[in-house]
């Protein structure tokens, strides 16, 4: 009878061992879920945002397409300026900047993380005369670094 209440005990409960490896492996399948969760929050979030910045391209094209059709005295001395060497304007809104420069980091899309570039890019001689190349890029930073979304057109002079 005594060793019959000694098997007892010794089945009723678990060993620290086990509780311990129990634990572990908990452990690890909620941190493998907690990274999967992680990597697709950022994933999504990438993908949001380089949607965001492609439409804003979208949308600079074809506001430049607007402006050269109806201000075409402004959008060819724009884009002239671009026959020797490359012509960087910043767009933080649709409208013409005063001078050509490249943006900075605070120069965002009103209300925005992007940054919207316009670039004329020098021609090669013999340039053509009626035809100008426009390039538009926008930028945007998050956790994984600096990325961008560009198009490049080219467009006759009126």
């Amino acid at each position: 009878m005594n060793r019959y209440l000694k098997d007892n005990r010794l089945q009723r409960g678990q060993s620290l061992f086990e509780v311990v490896v129990a634990i572990a492996i908990s452990a690890l399948i909620v941190t493998a879920v907690v990274a999967l969760a992680t990597n697709s929050i950022q994933n999504s979030s990438f993908s949001r945002d380089k949607t965001i910045a492609t439409n804003y391209v979208q949308e600079t094209m074809e506001w430049l397409k607007q402006e050269r059709d109806q201000n075409s005295d402004i959008f060819n001395v724009k884009a002239e300026f671009s026959r020797s060497s490359d012509v960087t304007y910043c767009l933080d809104s649709l409208s013409w900047p005063v001078v050509p420069k490249s943006c900075t980091s605070d120069e965002v899309v009103v209300g925005t993380n992007f940054i919207r570039e316009l670039t004329f890019p020098s021609c090669a001689d013999p340039c053509p005369v009626d035809i100008v190349e426009a390039k538009v890029t926008v930028y945007w930073i998050d956790s994984k670094g600096v990325h961008e979304v560009t198009s490049s057109t080219n467009l006759s002079l009126k």
